[in-house]
């Protein structure tokens, strides 16, 4: 439990952190940060989603945030958090018995890498000209001071709702929901999406396979994954982080996921039967 609470911090301050630098002197890379923020954000759900299934209470403890300096200041910063998360996770798991905790540490740890290249692909591309939008302007010192008190009265909401939901309304489930794990396949959807357009392709909307099956064995997928990386590997390696990236995340879905299998005709079916009865 004191691992996890942790964790949860590390992910609390990876959350504030990164918003700052996105609101702030990293504006330029504004919406891929915010992006990594809601990662983390997701990882914080989680591990509370444990902590609480182990009759625990997650720390949602406020935390402090280190003012950025320039562009390349808080990129650096970030990066030192990313390797800071990646380097405590991975102690947790050699410190952790419960196979589905580690399973959940080990998911988590994929996105943590995959952060860090993205920050420390941002730390490559800074321009020696971008310089702080914020820069020389007149600030308001009376709003200004109002303003920070409205963003210290919604942060503690924020803190209260997500105790409230964790810690009364949540169901005695470890990990990942059902939501969360539509959240990621939609993830997918959209970074592979992306790749097939930038090809030239159109998405095509028509389900896989012959019967339609919609949760059921992944070693199709999987291997479908598997054929495409070894392409990228090949012949456009931009692609090879967004697939590997993947490939972990489906891998500890078929851990995880224990749902008995239906189909998009079948249910269709039943809700239609049961509305004639």
């Amino acid at each position: 439990m004191k691992l996890l609470n942790a964790d949860i911090r590390g992910e609390h301050d990876a959350v504030v952190h990164y918003l700052t630098h996105a609101w702030t002197v990293a504006e330029v890379y504004g919406t891929q940060i915010e992006a990594i923020a809601r990662d983390e954000m997701r990882h914080l759900k989680w591990l509370a989603h444990t902590v609480v299934s182990l009759r625990g209470i997650p720390d949602l403890s406020p935390r402090e945030v280190i003012p950025a300096c320039d562009l390349e200041t808080a990129v650096t910063q970030d990066i030192a958090a990313e390797n800071e998360a990646i380097a405590q996770y991975e102690d947790h798991i050699r410190q952790i018995l419960d196979t589905k905790v580690k399973d959940l540490l080990r998911r988590i740890v994929l996105d943590e890498k995959d952060h860090r290249r993205q920050f420390e692909d941002m730390l490559a591309r800074i321009d020696d000209n971008v310089t702080n939008p914020n820069e020389g302007a007149a600030p308001v010192a009376e709003v200004a001071q109002n303003l920070q008190r409205l963003l210290s009265y919604e942060y503690r909401q924020v803190l209260e709702f997500l105790f409230r939901y964790f810690v009364e309304i949540h169901g005695q489930t470890a990990g990942m929901g059902d939501e969360d794990r539509a959240i990621e396949e939609m993830k997918h959807l959209g970074w592979v999406a992306e790749s097939l357009a930038a090809l030239g392709s159109t998405p095509s909307w028509q389900l896989a396979g012959n019967n339609g099956t919609v949760i059921g064995d992944q070693t199709d997928e999987l291997n479908e994954y598997e054929r495409v990386l070894q392409w990228a590997q090949r012949e456009n390696p931009k692609m090879v982080p967004m697939l590997r990236r993947i490939i972990g995340h489906e891998q500890y879905q078929s851990l995880t996921l224990h749902t008995r299998l239906w189909t998009v005709g079948s249910l269709k079916q039943t809700v239609s039967h049961e509305g004639k009865d």
